[in-house]
């Protein structure tokens, strides 16, 4: 992993501040002078040249997964499941299922009424 998002787990984000914070509590955690010195070069690329922490933010790639134990859904705030009415526990018809099996009509595009009428419109205008 070359992109300093990514190795030092930061926020893409984040601002100078923010990363300044992470960096300094990441360099007092580090074992070796050239672990620090590594942390220093990636604190220098991401605050002190705001153009090259913008391409840096735009090339990590983001989280996209929930994190573990949270539900797939939103939770209604305020609302206890002793206040579900019917209407939460309906099921909600498929637009697929509606359609079923139908076959699509045969109409040729000389009878299609739109087009009929684009180019009625047409000869007129």
């Amino acid at each position: 992993m070359s992109n300093p998002f990514e190795r030092y787990g930061l926020d893409p984000f984040d601002g100078p501040a923010a990363i300044t914070e992470r960096m300094r509590e990441l360099a007092e955690d580090a074992e070796s002078e050239e672990e620090r010195a590594a942390i220093r070069e990636a604190w220098e690329a991401l605050t002190l040249h705001p153009r090259r922490r913008l391409e840096l933010a735009l090339e990590a790639h983001p989280d996209s997964r929930p994190a573990l134990g949270r539900s797939p859904r939103p939770r209604r705030r305020g609302r206890s499941v002793d206040a579900l009415g019917l209407a939460d526990l309906t099921a909600l018809p498929s637009v697929a299922g509606a359609l079923g099996e139908r076959p699509l009509p045969d109409v040729s595009l000389d009878e299609d009424p739109v087009l009929v009428d684009v180019a009625k419109k047409g000869a007129r205008g």
